[in-house]
């Protein structure tokens, strides 16, 4: 008996390792998102970027007329995220009840990975549109020290401190 046949008796059959790769896959999503929730992860959690879109504008010294007008969209935006955070539970939910099954579906899992896919692109759509109204409501100007302070932050947060051995 070859190696891969003791594999083979041990792991069934081909739907049994699909499945397992897509239980692994949900386990490691279900962790990344997890960790992020508990602000472990930067950007990844539910509405990051639209809680760094609005710190990064606070710190742009707007006029206050423009400012409010900024916060109004990305209010809305939260708004509208918010239903699809709800959506997105419910989805993960069902993927974990199939997940608990003892055969699963390879197809019912695939679906409910592809509604989760669709629910999260849907969710970043929200995001970007208002990403893109709050740049339409800066001026150049505003804008471009708006991405220069993200710059600056991010390779703020990258740096690592210095060996003092």
């Amino acid at each position: 008996m070859t190696r891969w046949d003791r594999w083979m008796g041990w792991a069934g059959s081909w739907k049994t390792l699909a499945a397992g790769a897509i239980a692994i896959a949900a386990v490691a999503t279900a962790t990344q998102q997890a960790t992020a929730r508990a602000g472990g992860t930067c950007g990844g959690g539910k509405g990051a970027k639209l809680e760094h879109l609005e710190r990064d504008v606070a710190r742009l010294g707007l006029p206050q007329d423009q400012l409010a007008n900024v916060y109004e969209v990305i209010d809305q935006a939260r708004v509208q995220r918010r239903a699809f955070d709800g959506e997105l539970h419910v989805a993960h939910e069902r993927m974990r009840a199939l997940l608990d099954q003892d055969a699963p579906s390879v197809e019912a899992v695939t679906t409910q990975a592809d509604s989760i896919g669709a629910l999260q692109t849907e969710a970043r759509k929200v995001e970007l549109r208002a990403l893109v109204q709050v740049r339409n409501l800066l001026t150049a100007e505003q804008w471009q020290q708006l991405e220069s302070e993200k710059r600056g932050h991010r390779f703020h947060d990258r740096a690592k401190p210095e060996s003092t051995l």
